[in-house]
Parts: C-alpha cells; structure tokens; sequence
C-alpha cells in the first residue's frame, strides 16, 4: 500500500491576517464580556465608543446621573466628555447585541458584533453600569423621582450631584446605546455568539 504525501506553503499575509484576526476577536471578547467585570472601548487616539442595542430590557433599581469620562486631570476638553450613568440592580435584556468597528490591517473595516439572550431566554446581568453618550428607546419607570441638587461651582463631584433621576423599575424596548464603558457584577449569556461582520 502506497502513501501520498502532499507538501505546500503556507502565505505569510494570509497567516498573520488571519493570526491577528484572532487576537482581535479574542481580545474583544475579553473587553466585552469583562475580565474582573470591566468592560470598556477606547480608540488609539483617545476615546473610543461601542454600540449596544436590545429588542427590550426590563430593570429594577434605577439610578440615573452624569458623570465625566476620559481623563479630567488633563483640563482639556478632547480629553473628556459628559456621558450618562445608567446604574441599575438587576437586568433581564432581550436580544442583545454589543458591536464595534475596527480597522484591521491588510482586511479593511469591520464590526466585531457579539450577540445574546436571541432564542427565547434572556441575557441576566447584576449590578450594571454603563457610561453612555447616547441613549435612545422607548422607556416606561415605575415610581420615578428627578431632583435638581444645589451644588458649588468647583465641586468636582458636581456633574453627579446636580441632577439625578431614580426609579423602582425600568423598561426600554427598541433600545439603543452608544457608551464608552460597561461594568457589571454578574452577567448570564445564554445563547453568545461571536463574529466578525464585513463591512461594505
């Protein structure tokens, strides 16, 4: 009985694409899914945002108040930005869908998307917080209070005080958020799914 042994070359583009590819994919689910709880999108110049959308979440222990994100220290405004804190207890959202563009070399432009909670069981999440520029849905809360706080001029802490918005629960369908940063304590990700999408 005779062997055949096939030889061949392997591209060295085509490899290190595909090598760096991976090392992306798998960074951005470290980033995304949190190791130790964080999650967070900073571009190489600076800051950097990433989309999340949801076809509904419903929520209990609402707090909303603003909060500054980059690198106040710096006293320059391209270093930082007012953004949204959405703090809240617990969460049960409803096909989620994290995404993010990125440039890859050799490639071109792509999304890194990351999907979950899309076959009937909901993504569970505990003490979430997110940092957002841009929050878009229609929204329902139950027993919701807003206050206005006096607050000095000078008090760092101002942009959190000065305005605050609280409810028991919280429900938002046809979400969307553009954020800067993802924090939570425990998440459940039933039905994750990974991918890069090319974009046209």
């Amino acid at each position: 009985m005779s062997e055949t042994i096939l030889t061949g070359k392997t591209s060295k583009k085509w490899f290190f694409s595909a090598l760096l590819a991976s090392f992306i994919l798998l960074g951005g689910v470290f980033f995304t899914l949190g190791i130790n709880g964080v999650v967070y999108a900073a571009g190489v110049g600076g800051i950097g945002k990433f989309n999340v959308s949801f076809t509904e979440m419903t929520g209990t222990g609402f707090k909303l108040y603003g909060d500054l994100y980059g690198d106040p220290s710096k006293k320059k405004q391209e270093y930082v930005q007012p953004v949204f804190v959405n703090d809240i207890q617990n969460v049960k959202i409803k096909d989620l869908v994290i995404s993010k563009n990125v440039k890859i070399p050799i490639l071109g432009d792509y999304t890194v998307k990351i999907s979950a909670g899309n076959k009937g069981t909901p993504v569970e999440i505990n003490g979430l917080i997110q940092k957002a520029a841009l929050v878009q849905g229609d929204a329902v809360f139950t027993k919701m209070d807003i206050s206005e706080n006096y607050v000095e001029a000078d008090d760092p802490e101002a942009l959190k005080k000065g305005f605050t918005q609280g409810a028991s629960t919280v429900t938002i369908k046809n979400g969307n958020i553009e954020t800067h940063y993802l924090f939570q304590e425990m998440v459940t990700l039933p039905g994750l799914k990974v991918e890069f999408v090319k974009n046209q």
